[in-house]
């Protein structure tokens, strides 16, 4: 198998984060007309930040080389609880909570399952 080659991961995984993060800025600019409850606005937003921070370092540290061991994958896992956990202060985050982290779960499957048939395949080329 070659380790060297170049992984679908952050390709596929790294798209859902760049979106996310636009949407959960849009979903601030909706908190300032909600003005969640719960805490005040000038909090909700830095939480907001500190989120979009955590998946902008997950999309940075993807994995870049096929069967590479980064913690990206940990901290965008992480990123996608974080949203979730928002939903508290603001319900509509759980909707997008659910969207984004199912696209994210998508993109993880699949950017490791394409690297593992691309490998198998390289590995089936060199035996030939």
């Amino acid at each position: 198998m070659s380790v060297q080659a170049k992984s679908k991961l952050p390709l596929l995984c790294g798209t859902v984060i760049v979106s996310e993060v636009l949407v959960l800025y849009f979903a601030g600019l909706t908190g300032y007309g909600l003005r969640p409850d719960l805490v005040p606005y000038g909090v909700f937003v830095g939480l907001l930040t500190f989120t979009a921070l955590v998946l902008i370092t997950a999309a940075a540290l993807l994995p870049r080389r096929r069967f590479e061991k980064r913690p990206g994958m940990l901290l965008g896992w992480t990123g996608q609880g974080l949203i979730l956990a928002l939903g508290i202060i603001m319900p509509a985050l759980i909707l997008i909570a659910a969207i984004f982290g199912s696209m994210w779960a998508v993109g993880a499957y699949w950017g490791r399952r394409i690297d593992r048939e691309a490998a198998e395949r390289e590995a089936a080329e060199r035996e030939a």
